[in-house]
């Protein structure tokens, strides 16, 4: 994994910023809002203890959930490399992905708590949208683009791009890379053992 995205990733997973979600009632709400708004409320509940416990889990999960788009993250990531496959390993890839991106954002608000964000403005562009900020951790700064989709009324994130380094490309990339090398059955082991891992620190 590339420069700065490894920093960003060494804080709880490739997924951590992409997945803060805003909560249904706030549909109306323009890209900015949603990010802003989404990262208060998050933040709210990762700073109550010292540790993100079982409850707070939960409830950060609710709010990501509520206006994540994983098929369209999973997607981007995997259906390149769905041809070589199953129909049936296509939809489990995506599932034990999907479980990846989850925990591994629990991972990253932990660890982000202490942090900040800068928000940089919002360009929209008739479905699509990015909201640019700046993440602070431990006085190092991530340039963190949230990409997002219209869809009704509302937005759901879809992707985002740290330090200009495209996330759901670089999945791709590595999926098609380690599909080369090993079997199925290998490449979803690998991530089944990351999140088995991550769910240890917990």
């Amino acid at each position: 994994m590339p420069g700065r995205l490894a920093f960003f990733a060494g804080r709880a997973g490739l997924a951590g910023a992409l997945l803060l979600g805003l909560a249904a009632h706030a549909a109306a709400a323009t890209p900015l809002e949603i990010v802003q708004s989404t990262n208060e409320a998050v933040f709210s509940i990762c700073r109550r203890h010292s540790e993100i416990n079982a409850a707070d889990a939960r409830e950060v999960l609710a709010i990501i959930d509520a206006v994540t788009d994983y098929q369209a993250f999973a997607g981007g990531a995997i259906d390149a490399v769905c041809p070589k496959l199953t129909a049936a390993q296509c939809a489990t890839f995506k599932e034990v992905f999907t479980r990846l991106l989850r925990i591994s954002s629990l991972q990253w608000l932990g660890r982000a708590r202490a942090g900040r964000f800068e928000y940089k403005g919002e360009k929209i562009s008739g479905e699509s949208a990015v909201v640019r900020t700046v993440v602070f951790i431990n006085e190092e700064s991530v340039s963190l683009d949230y990409q997002l989709a219209r869809r009704g009324t509302g937005w759901v994130i879809v992707n985002y791009v740290v330090d200009d380094v495209d996330t759901v490309r670089s999945y791709r990339k590595q999926f098609s890379q380690l599909l080369a090398k090993k079997t199925f059955e290998q490449v979803v082991g690998q991530l089944e053992r990351k999140i088995a891992a991550l769910e240890k620190k917990r």
